[in-house]
């Protein structure tokens, strides 16, 4: 549900928005003057702010400005509110930063268009940030890891393929695409030593790199929207095990998300496929065999049947991405 900040220092212009608002399904906090609406911005998250122009103690204009000029709160849509006949408010107001205009008296189809077209274009600009943040991020864990971005796409696209043949909806499976590349970010914490070490690595050693489960789902989970919220989750539970002997909580069984099991299997499929300093690339015989083994035991086995039986489709996704 959308949030949207009503100012207007007439109670009854609130109460005609408020109700108006609230029956489109909006959840309203109502400001009387600039300065309120300041105060409700700093301490509670909004989608919108609806903004009247003439109001006492802070007019519309300096609340405007004060909001554009703060790196934490500009990138709030503002629609202004202001009387029809005053074109040159709405000019004013528009150059200072307002996204859109709504004049008084309300027509109420209009209205509402203009609200539900400005929260929409928030939430398609907070996507794209969000996908660019991933992205960067993605790009510091590949950085201090031997593993190449293409393996982390290739998860991302395999794992995608296997959550829609599950019944995912197609904005799950679009999650999961951007999510899953994301399933080692928590390797930034684990110190090179270990992380690049070419040999198998001893208990202790072991034990600090398992920790980076739970630190990719710490950093990953700083916001809850639904891609970090699926990215924080992959992150904690890729590493579990179907018989409960993984890490870090040492879930069994159903207990793991789904999320989780589909990545652990096409993480160690596309791993072991591949090159590593410390390893060669598995053949396709030996690879399969690991998971087959696996299945019950270390893997799902309901995803490792689904897995094995779109065998062909997996391979020709993986091919289709190989490393240069």
């Amino acid at each position: 549900m959308a949030k949207v900040l009503l100012c207007d220092d007439e109670l009854m212009n609130r109460k005609v928005a408020s109700k108006i608002l609230k029956k489109e399904g909006f959840e309203v906090i109502e400001a009387q003057n600039g300065q309120e609406a300041l105060d409700i911005i700093q301490t509670e998250t909004v989608d919108l702010v609806l903004l009247d122009l003439m109001m006492p103690v802070m007019d519309g204009y300096t609340a405007l400005k004060i909001m554009k000029e703060d790196e934490k709160i500009s990138h709030i849509p503002v629609i202004i509110i202001s009387a029809l006949s005053d074109r040159e408010a709405i000019t004013k107001g528009l150059k200072i930063g307002a996204n859109e205009y709504i004049t008084k008296p309300f027509d109420i189809t209009e209205f509402i268009l203009r609200v539900k077209n400005a929260v929409k274009m928030s939430e398609l600009q907070n996507k794209k940030n969000e996908k660019e943040i991933i992205h960067i991020l993605a790009k510091a864990a590949e950085y201090r890891d031997n593993e190449t971005s293409m393996h982390t796409i290739r998860v991302g696209e395999i794992s995608a393929y296997l959550a829609k043949k599950t019944g995912w909806n197609q904005e799950k499976v679009e999650l999961m695409r951007l999510a899953a590349p994301m399933h080692d970010m928590g390797k930034v914490g684990i110190p090179d030593n270990i992380l690049l070490k070419p040999g198998k690595l001893n208990d202790d050693e072991f034990e600090i790199m398992k920790t980076h489960a739970q630190i990719g789902h710490d950093i990953l989970s700083q916001k809850s929207t639904p891609l970090l919220v699926l990215a924080a989750e992959i992150a904690l539970t890729h590493h579990e095990k179907y018989n409960g002997t993984g890490y870090p909580k040492k879930l069994q069984g159903d207990a793991i998300p789904l999320s989780g099991a589909i990545v652990a299997v096409v993480d160690v499929f596309d791993a072991l496929l591949s090159k590593r300093p410390y390893k060669e690339p598995f053949s396709i015989e030996k690879t399969l065999e690991i998971i087959k083994e696996g299945s019950g035991v270390h893997f799902h086995p309901e995803i490792v049947h689904l897995f094995l039986e779109n065998l062909e489709d997996i391979l020709h996704i993986r091919e289709s991405l190989l490393d240069d």
